[in-house]
């Protein structure tokens, strides 16, 4: 199945979601469109598989760094540089996990996906929240929630900076600074609230 979704994937960033079909995704899997729908109901219920599994290594990526990280702070740095250094190389994919499935009827109230997909945020941000609020000097009183509303603000920052490096390469118009200076400014901002 590892090799449908990827397949998949490639169907969708190449095409898009909308223009995408079902036929596409079985050639390029090497399966007749009936096999494929043995896997997989509707289209929508691919993306959400597709989507589900980028959006799982770009957690497990967040994940390593911050617990990799010395401390809190550099954690809240390593959700910024990971998760860009995850999908900077991958823009595509970035595009499918944030902009195609807004497409989809993933029926976004279904609490099955939403229990499989609310996981994802412990790795992504609030593992580095939790060694944030952790490293604060003992009898210091910090609200645990705004060390991890700083972390979503840092997962969110990333998320900016992919967002535009999307469109403006989409249009051929890259950036006029480097991924590494704007993910450097990002840190140092971010740095200088959390100390």
């Amino acid at each position: 199945q590892a090799e449908l979704l990827e397949a998949a994937l490639q169907v969708f960033a190449r095409y898009g979601y909308r223009k995408a079909s079902m036929d596409q995704v079985a050639r390029a899997a090497g399966l007749s469109r009936q096999g494929l729908y043995l896997h997989f109901p509707s289209k929508d219920a691919l993306l959400f598989e597709v989507v589900f599994l980028e959006s799982a290594a770009a957690a497990a990526a967040v994940g390593a760094a911050c617990a990799a990280a010395p401390d809190g702070v550099a954690a809240l740095e390593a959700v910024i540089r990971a998760y860009v250094g995850y999908y900077a190389p991958r823009l595509d994919s970035y595009r499918l996990v944030t902009m195609h499935v807004q497409q989809a009827d993933l029926g976004a109230a279904d609490p099955a996906l939403l229990a499989r997909i609310r996981p994802l945020n412990e790795p992504l941000f609030g593992l580095a929240a939790t060694r944030l609020h952790a490293g604060r000097p003992r009898g210091r009183r910090a609200d645990p929630l705004a060390a991890r509303r700083l972390a979503f603000a840092a997962h969110l920052a990333a998320h900016g900076l992919l967002a535009m490096k999307a469109l403006v390469e989409r249009f051929h118009d890259p950036l006029r600074y480097r991924d590494d200076e704007l993910i450097d400014e990002l840190c140092q901002t971010f740095r200088a609230r959390a100390t």
